[in-house]
């Protein structure tokens, strides 16, 4: 189990609905939809966006670009 697995990360999406660590979003990214990974980086101690070629973005997170897709059961 990850340490904050399923936990609330304090960020909403662009339609409001919370977001968790676990959960999957989609952004739109140099011409296309992209899906990633919401993480948590202990190293950076941080949460952050992890992309389908495995890469973790160490950059802010910007909520109102991303739309949660694949959320996290809670419980």
């Amino acid at each position: 189990m990850k340490l904050f697995e399923g936990q609330f990360i304090g960020m909403t999406d662009m339609n409001g609905k919370p977001m968790h660590e676990g959960d999957s979003v989609k952004l739109y990214h140099k011409g296309e939809f992209v899906i990633c990974k919401i993480i948590y980086v202990a190293e950076w101690g941080m949460f952050c966006l992890q992309w389908p070629d495995g890469y973790k973005n160490k950059f802010p997170m910007n909520p109102e670009k991303y739309e949660v897709v694949n959320p996290t059961p809670i419980g």
